[in-house]
């Protein structure tokens, strides 16, 4: 679902319509927590990371930060609406609360960091649907090997064996097929102007089966290369849900 900033409704007759769709999400939502949630617990070693990330935002203007996010946010509830993975969250203002629409029950705080600081890096650079690896990204090379072993490494022993269950795993995360060269791919928007790229392709008698997760070219116009290093985190919940297929 495509979210329009709510400043935009503020002087039309359109704004019950646009509520509406979000209470529609939410209860779309509450069918679906294929994402980790949990009440609220102690943050523990996210503690300092949490509070930086949430005075960031609260020293932000929210209208802005929508527009530029691609999120929605409601002035009078004064919450931000961030789709993440196909799942609606509500971030509060200026206090940076995440919450699951609908409920209030806790995604994982490292989540929580990265859409915080997703909102507040926001620039509103349009998407270029040219997907770099990520020692490509700003910095990547130094992350790079990191990267490659917690979250492409087990996409690859996951789906390198049988790559057409990739697109079923991902569907529950809003996964869309994506053809690219000889692999099987899908096109996963972590947060609205974060697309994602998994591919896997099959070994055969010469080559072991390989695969990449790619990212748009603006991906740091968005967030820090280091939080897009816990992309890893979706290579986890596809390997998850797999399991369930």
């Amino acid at each position: 679902m495509t979210h329009i900033p709510y400043h935009n409704y503020f002087r039309t007759g359109r704004e019950n319509r646009y509520k509406c769709r979000i209470r529609e999400k939410e209860a779309d939502n509450l069918s679906k927590p294929y994402l980790p949630l949990k009440p609220f617990s102690d943050p523990r070693n996210y503690g300092m990371a949490l509070s930086v990330s949430r005075n960031t935002l609260a020293a932000g203007d929210p209208l802005l930060m929508a527009a530029r996010s691609g999120c929605s946010f409601d002035g009078a509830a004064s919450v931000f609406a961030v789709t993440c993975l196909d799942h609606l969250f509500n971030v509060s203002y200026p206090a940076g609360q995440v919450r699951y629409a609908g409920t209030e029950l806790e995604p994982w705080f490292s989540l929580q960091i990265i859409m915080l600081n997703y909102l507040a890096r926001a620039d509103g650079t349009p998407l270029t649907y040219n997907f770099i690896p990520y020692r490509e990204l700003d910095g990547g090379r130094v992350y790079y090997d990191a990267f490659h072993r917690t979250a492409i490494r087990p996409l690859i022993a996951a789906f390198g064996p049988e790559p057409e269950l990739l697109p079923r795993a991902a569907a529950p995360f809003g996964g869309i097929p994506y053809s690219r060269g000889s692999g099987t791919g899908v096109l996963l928007f972590f947060l609205p102007r974060v697309p994602l790229l998994f591919q896997v392709w099959p070994g055969d008698e010469e080559f072991p089966p390989g695969g990449s997760i790619l990212f748009d070219a603006s991906a740091n116009h968005y967030l820090h290369t280091e939080d897009l290093a816990a992309m890893d985190l979706v290579t986890r919940l596809l390997i998850k849900n797999l399991q369930s297929i």
